[in-house]
């Protein structure tokens, strides 16, 4: 009787034990429909810029309507580089006030993975296996072959992975059968 009480006792410890790793475990790179680690989409700059501990210089001031509504930055998140895009926002507060918010984001750290491990250097089949719950979208890249004309790609491709037709998505674009970059942001389809 006091063995089988132990193993009970044991069993939900250990249990416990793994489910507490599983916690613990680092989300400084972890990438999701969210964004990257504590970078997500649709923060504003001033918000990124408390995560990051870093000012971000925009060529596109905040208060203005006569400049471009997008911009770019290049950002070091720890031992990762991001490429960080803005897209101007109107702020209800003030008459013509925008503020700068991230849209998408892009990386080739082999640092930044998914919760299942999908990162830089997985071929195509491994990133379809690892989001077999998902609506995945993927084709070859086009790239231009001259200066009127462009065609498919031969070595460019990418998988999109979404949880529906429009929003959230993880792009994993492919070099030769090689994931080489990872991208956060939406997608919005304009032909509805």
């Amino acid at each position: 009787m006091q063995k089988l009480l132990l193993l009970f006792l044991f069993f939900p410890a250990a249990f416990g034990n793994k489910q507490d790793n599983n916690k613990n475990e680092n989300t400084d790179y972890l990438v999701s429909l969210d964004g990257i680690g504590p970078v997500k989409t649709g923060m504003s700059q001033g918000e990124l810029e408390k995560v990051l501990n870093q000012k971000i210089p925009l060529t596109n001031p905040t208060h203005s309507i006569s400049v471009s509504w997008m911009d770019s930055a290049v950002v070091k998140w720890k031992d990762a580089e991001l490429d960080l895009s803005f897209v101007r926002t109107y702020a209800y507060k003030d008459l013509d006030s925008f503020h700068m918010r991230v849209y998408d984001i892009t990386t080739s750290s082999p640092h930044c993975k998914t919760a299942g491990g999908a990162g830089i250097g997985l071929t195509k089949q491994q990133v379809i296996n690892a989001f077999d719950d998902y609506n995945i979208y993927m084709g070859p890249e086009y790239i231009m072959i001259n200066d009127t004309t462009w065609g498919r790609s031969k070595t460019l491709y990418s998988i999109m992975v979404r949880e529906a037709r429009e929003g959230p998505q993880i792009v994993f674009y492919l070099k030769d059968n090689k994931v080489y970059a990872i991208e956060v942001g939406t997608f919005y389809d304009d032909e509805e």
